[in-house]
Formats: structure tokens, C-alpha cells, sequence
């Protein structure tokens, strides 16, 4: 525990409360403390209680560690800067999908890659988290029975895979130089499991967390429903996370980076959330064995019109047109830097601009985009684009945790054969998917959906 955190329990931990007067005021009835003595303990008892407010406030600060965690995201990190990254899995299949996109981040000499590999288990009639950082595999078996109440067991097949879970970050550890990584096991309810989760990231200082789709890739090449548990964690995790998200959709390629390259397809449309995802792009393209490709969707006519409904209670539309002007500055920004240091300097990095004019254009766009047959997209989630037509596709999304594009992507009729890691950058307000689908049950015919797709004049 730090210093300060300690100072200030001590100081909690010596105030004194109501009980303590009542002892007092019995004992100076009874002649057992003296006038002076019962005067000397009541004045302390005042003193403590007055002073330990502000004492407490400026000795501790649980606010500081959030604003210090503004700076975590993959996009301000420095060059030099050690990568910190949670990837968080539930079982065996997920943890193998896992190992394939962290191959591709390339930790080196200047700056290494750290992976805490979470394995996410579900503890049912307990509301008492277990957390379990994994030395050795018998120490962990026995950490986690230890841990266990009675009444509760570990059943064999979740002891099985989490040992294997182990072995498969191990294993990545063992094969790629520059790379560390810390195991570590979280029990709890499903409901409360995304506490544990904004706990650890903080404790390990991670700039970003990796979260496992709540659908996997079927023999068919369809996506089909593991547990819906799992949708619930992501979407909270997103709505409170202390830094980056990332949910990674697998469709099942798994061939290490050693024996294949890696083609990656970056979508960039704007926004705090395709800056991260951008950035996680460039890192990986840093990488011997990937081939990216950005292709940046300018929106234009009715598409770009702004949407300003999110926004009426801080200035309206007037509001909304400022903070859209100042994320186009960022993405010329930091867009107009890929460019010049990355594509002109990099045979193994393209990139390309499309316009759209209306949603029908952007489904065009991502079908003839994946016909290519890219390994992996990555994409934003979507906030700060400030488009009406987006905003109004969102809300008909069936998986609104990745975005209007990931949405699109991941179903089962657009067909993709794709992988897809959704970003959620750190720092631009929460996402409230408590509003999502609402305007369907506005919609009750075929003209209320059509007005989701304006036509270009």
C-alpha cells in the first residue's frame, strides 16, 4: 500500500464517532474521569471529527490515478514507451484467437510488449471476487482452491483450461523476444466481473484491454453465440474502462506470424476512436511480417450531415459543428503524420480515400474492401464522427458494442471471412448502450427505415 494511502487510514481509522461520547458521558456521570480528562477527550473527539475531512483530502486522491490514466491510450504513447496490454479470455479457443493479434503488436528493445493474460471465470452464488495471479500452475490450483468458500468447488474442466490458458500465453512469451507476460485468474459473477477487470487495468497500469467477441466463428464460417453473458461484460467494460478497449472478433486464423504476413485493413473515418485504432494499426505495421493497408471513407453530402440530438443539452447544434471542426483538425493531424513518416518511408503500408454520399455507399464500400481477403480489420468504434446517418445506423445495430462499420462486418449476411478489432479510445465520455435500439420500436414501417438511407440529390 502507498504511503499516503496508508497515512490516510490510519487518520480514518483514529476518528471516533457518537458511540465514544456516550462512553465518555457515562464514565464522568460515574465519577470514574475527572472534569478535566472528560474536557481533554471531548475536545479531541471534536478535533478528529472537523479535521479528518479535509486531512483525507488532501492526503488522498483516488481521482489523481484516473487523470493520470488520460495519457494511457495506444495513440499518446511515446515510442520508447513499454506497450501494457490485458487480453482477457474465458476459455481455450478464445485465448489461441487471442495470441494471433498480439503476435502482430512486435514488442522490441525500445519498447518491449507487457501482456496480462486475464482468464475470466464466472463464480455463481458468491458475490465475493477472487483474484489469482498465476506463478506456476500447481501454486495456482492450489491459490484457487484456497481461495474458494466452502461450499464452492473448481471443477476439473475449468482447472483443465485454465492450465492450459497458461501454457498458451507462456508459450507466446517463450516465442517472441521483447515480450512478458503475467497470467492471472478473476472470479466473480458475470454481473460484477467488469469491476475486477477496471481494478487491474488500473493496478497494472494497462494502456488498453482486449476483449473476446461474444460470438464464435462456426465450421460454416458463420458467428454464433457463446454466451450472452459475455456481450454484457463487453459492453460494460466499455462504459466505465480506466483506458482503451479493443474487442477482437475472431473468424478462427490462427497461423503464427512466423509462417504467414499478415494482411491488415485499417477503415479510418474519424474521431478520437479511429485515431487509437489507427495508431494500434501503425504499431503493427512496424512488424516484418504484416502488410497494412489504410483506406480513409470521406463522408460527403447527406451523409456528413451532423447529428445533434446527443447534444442538446451542452449548446445544440452550434456545439456539436465546434467539436466536429475541432476532431477533423485532430484527424488531419495525426492523419497527414501517418502519411509523411509511415507510407512515404514504408513499402509494406498503403494507403487510399473513398467517398461516400449515402449508407447504401459505405456497404458498397465494405463489400468491395473485403473481397480482397484482408486477415484482420481494424476500425474505430465510432464517437466524434457527429453523423446523422451513422448515429440513426447505430441505433438498428445487433451488436452496438462494435460500432456502426464492426456491426456491419461481423454479420452473418455480409459474409466476411475477416477478423475485426474494434477500438475504443480512453478519455472521450462513456458509452450508454441502454439507448441503443430505441428507435426501433419508433419504426413500424418501411418509410421510418428508409429514412436511414438518405438519397444524394
Amino acid at each position: 500500500m502507498p504511503i499516503r494511502d496508508g497515512m490516510a487510514l490510519g487518520v480514518i481509522m483514529n476518528t471516533k464517532g457518537i458511540l465514544s461520547l456516550i462512553i465518555l458521558n457515562i464514565g464522568w456521570s460515574r465519577k470514574v474521569v475527572s472534569g478535566e480528562a472528560f474536557t481533554i477527550m471531548v475536545f479531541s473527539i471534536f478535533f478528529m471529527t472537523v479535521v479528518v475531512a479535509p486531512v483525507i483530502n488532501v492526503m488522498y486522491k483516488p481521482r489523481v490515478t484516473y487523470e493520470q490514466n488520460k495519457l494511457r491510450t495506444i495513440e499518446n504513447l511515446k515510442v520508447d514507451s513499454e506497450i501494457r496490454v490485458m487480453a482477457c479470455v474465458h476459455n481455450v479457443r478464445q485465448a489461441n484467437g487471442m495470441i494471433h493479434i498480439l503476435e502482430a503488436w512486435n514488442g522490441t528493445n525500445v519498447s518491449p510488449l507487457r501482456v496480462f493474460g486475464l482468464q475470466l471465470v464466472e463464480r455463481k452464488g458468491r458475490a465475493t471476487a477472487l483474484l489469482v495471479a498465476q506463478i506456476d500452475q500447481q501454486q495456482q490450483s492450489s491459490s484457487l482452491q484456497n481461495g474458494l468458500q466452502s461450499g464452492d468447488q473448481l471443477s476439473e474442466k475449468n482447472n483443465y483450461s485454465s492450465n492450459h490458458i497458461n501454457n498458451v500465453f507462456e508459450e507466446y512469451s517463450t516465442n517472441n523476444a521483447n515480450t512478458l507476460v503475467e497470467n492471472l485468474v478473476a472470479m466473480s459473477s458475470y454481473s460484477t466481473i467488469h469491476k475486477d477487470i477496471y481494478n487491474l487495468a488500473l493496478e497494472k497500469q494497462a494502456s488498453l484491454v482486449i476483449l473476446p467477441f461474444h460470438k464464435q466463428n462456426t465450421a460454416e464460417g458463420t458467428l454464433e453465440v457463446t454466451d450472452p453473458g459475455f456481450k454484457d461484460i463487453n459492453q460494460n467494460v466499455m462504459q466505465d474502462a480506466p483506458c482503451s478497449v479493443g474487442i477482437f472478433v475472431d473468424r478462427g486464423h490462427h497461423t503464427s506470424l512466423f509462417k504467414t504476413k499478415m494482411r491488415i485493413l485499417m477503415i479510418f473515418i474519424g474521431g478520437p476512436d479511429d485515431r487509437e485504432a489507427l495508431a494500434i494499426a501503425w504499431r503493427m505495421s512496424k512488424h516484418p511480417w504484416t502488410r497494412l493497408t489504410m483506406v480513409r471513407i470521406l463522408l460527403c453530402g447527406k451523409v456528413a450531415e451532423v447529428d445533434s440530438k446527443g447534444y442538446s443539452e451542452g449548446g445544440g447544434l452550434l456545439s456539436t459543428i465546434l467539436d466536429t471542426e475541432k476532431q477533423k483538425e485532430l484527424d488531419e493531424e495525426y492523419v497527414n503524420s501517418f502519411r509523411l513518416t509511415a507510407v512515404n518511408n514504408e513499402d509494406t503500408i498503403t494507403y487510399a480515400e473513398r467517398e461516400v454520399h449515402t449508407g447504401e455507399d459505405i456497404s458498397e464500400l465494405l463489400n468491395e474492401l473485403d473481397k480482397v481477403g484482408y486477415d484482420l480489420h481494424i476500425l474505430g468504434y465510432g464517437r466524434g464522427r457527429n453523423s446523422l446517418v451513422l448515429t440513426n445506423l447505430l441505433e438498428w445495430a445487433d451488436c452496438p458494442e462494435l460500432g456502426v462499420i464492426g456491426d456491419m462486418l461481423a454479420s452473418n449476411s455480409f459474409g466476411s471471412n475477416s477478423s475485426i478489432f474494434v477500438v475504443q479510445q480512453y478519455g472521450f465520455g462513456a458509452v450508454d448502450f441502454k439507448k441503443s435500439h430505441c428507435i426501433k420500436a419508433k419504426c413500424q414501417n418501411d418509410d421510418d427505415i428508409e429514412a436511414l438511407f438518405p438519397k444524394a440529390e
